[in-house]
């Protein structure tokens, strides 16, 4: 509900600012989206408990030697 909110006043204070038409509000709720968008993707996710690795890339360990899970950081 916050974002709506706050999507709703960025658009009435740029209609303000700039004057009201239709291309206004228009390119007003685009910039919003891609700018939520934008924030959204640049949150860093959050650990359950338990989790201690991250996954950089898949590694496939073949062999005698598998104890790369007995290391850790």
């Amino acid at each position: 509900m916050v974002p709506l909110i706050l999507l709703g006043a960025m658009v009435l204070g740029a209609c303000l600012v700039f004057g009201y038409s239709s291309f206004m509000v228009g390119f007003m709720l685009m910039a919003g989206g891609v700018l939520g968008l934008i924030t959204f993707l640049a949150t860093v996710g959050v650990k359950r408990p338990g989790e201690r690795e991250t996954v950089i890339d898949e590694r496939h360990y073949i062999g005698k030697h598998d104890d790369h899970r007995d290391y850790h950081y």
